[in-house]
């Protein structure tokens, strides 16, 4: 039986994309292997959104060959659809683009009969067609599972390489969306996260339907307990809003709510959709509804027109927020894009800024982390070592969970309360109330 294993960088659409790659591979009779066992076919679900994402990409092609010479290498992902040609030169032996995915089965079988000497498939992602189905995934975490429900961006903001490589918005059929959530509840998943590359457009190239058409009927599927948004723009967080998300209990108390910059002027230049003053009216208006409401973010620094004054509005923005995790990225310069042509900054400046940027967003977790000790969250374990679990709570804090005695019970997928203790800048620690 051949064998494959699959390496998967960047967001979680392409973690997704991965888990339906490999139910196809599993349904043509390929034995899965955990990288880096050698195995006969290796697919590379490539990232673009950085000049490191390339590099590491490319580094997984080139480990991939030197573990087995004669192994056949798959190509596919954001890279591939912005460098085709470049992917040869890598090692890929099939090059597939991101609108080739749902097709691979019949591109592998033809590939592996006619025994040509490479194949590339990567379509013009440009031109505008239907949401294609996959495969419904089958490799989950243990208890939690991503669901796909758009793919594409029309926003180009100035520094994106996405709508470039992703195309225009398209978004999956609800009855698809509820077909998979309802497959994956009777494998044991009780907890879905919503993913797509700009998901609060979903819908947008559908008639009379949303984002919250999605929640809603997620809401009423039989033993989901936990829904969770890969990501939310605040410019869509308004009393409406609000009051509508009120009505599902299922959907967690979570938001990864991107800001890339807390100057106006740099919004403005970015070409996001929004200014500080709507985002941090978003985060009262989530936290004044939403008691328990947990934020996280994605800045960019150093952006090349971003003087001093603007990375200090930053600062103090993320200080305002009180975010539970910042996600700090350097910008780094995308071929194609309109920021391309500006002057970038000094590396030695975005050096400073990100540890400058990085200190006061750790300082701002623990602080938000530490004012958990003594209260009690519920998680849903997902991890159970010698002694403790692991599992994460409604609003996904990682919850470290001391057990008082030895057991050969399982908690895993299952609901707990944890009484918290400790605190660091990551993660919270407690005792398990059974």
């Amino acid at each position: 039986m051949k064998t494959y294993s699959i390496i998967t960088l960047g967001c979680k659409v392409n973690q997704y994309e991965s888990s339906s790659i490999a139910a196809s591979f599993d349904a043509m009779g390929f034995e899965y292997k955990k990288f880096p066992d050698i195995c006969d076919i290796y697919v590379v679900n490539t990232c673009t959104v950085t000049n490191m994402s390339d590099r590491k990409s490319r580094q997984m092609m080139h480990k991939a060959r030197s573990l087995n010479p004669d192994c056949v290498i798959i190509a596919t992902g954001c890279l591939v659809q912005n460098k085709p040609e470049d992917m040869k030169g890598n090692g890929a032996d099939i090059i597939l683009g991101n609108n080739e995915k749902p097709y691979i089965e019949d591109i592998v079988n033809n590939y592996l009969n006619n025994k040509e000497d490479s194949l590339i498939s990567v379509s013009d992602i440009s031109r505008y067609k239907p949401y294609t189905n996959t495969r419904f995934a089958d490799r989950w975490e243990r208890t939690r599972g991503y669901i796909k429900i758009q793919d594409g961006c029309d926003n180009f903001c100035s520094y994106c390489i996405i709508p470039y490589v992703r195309g225009r918005v398209r978004s999956r059929e609800l009855t698809d969306i509820i077909k998979e959530a309802e497959f994956m509840a009777s494998n044991g998943i009780k907890e879905v996260v919503l993913t797509g590359i700009h998901l609060n457009s979903y819908g947008k190239d559908l008639n009379e339907i949303s984002l919250l058409d999605v929640i809603s009927a997620l809401n009423d599927v039989k033993g989901i307990r936990r829904i969770r948004l890969g990501s939310l723009e605040p410019n869509v967080v308004d009393e409406e809003f609000i009051n509508e998300i009120l009505k599902y209990p299922k959907l967690c108390p979570h938001f990864h709510m991107s800001l890339q910059s807390g100057s106006d002027n740099v919004l403005k230049d970015m070409n996001r959709r929004y200014d500080s003053r709507i985002y941090l009216k978003a985060v009262k208006l989530l936290r004044d509804n939403l008691p328990d409401v947990e934020l996280t973010t994605d800045i960019i620094v150093g952006y090349p027109t971003e003087t001093e004054e603007d990375f200090l509005m930053s600062i103090n923005l993320v200080t305002k927020a009180e975010f539970l995790k910042t996600h700090v990225f350097k910008f780094s310069k995308r071929k194609g894009t309109k920021a391309e042509k500006l002057k970038p900054l000094n590396s030695m400046i975005l050096n400073e800024r990100s540890d400058r940027l990085i200190s006061v967003a750790d300082k701002t977790a623990y602080l938000k982390m530490s004012s958990y000790i003594g209260k009690t969250l519920e998680i849903l374990v997902e991890e159970q070592k010698q002694g403790y679990v692991i599992g994460h709570s409604r609003n996904y804090i990682k919850v470290q969970a001391h057990l008082k005695k030895e057991t050969n019970t399982s908690y895993i997928n299952n609901f707990y309360k944890v009484l918290i203790t400790k605190a660091d800048k990551y993660n919270l620690y407690g005792n398990l109330i059974e």
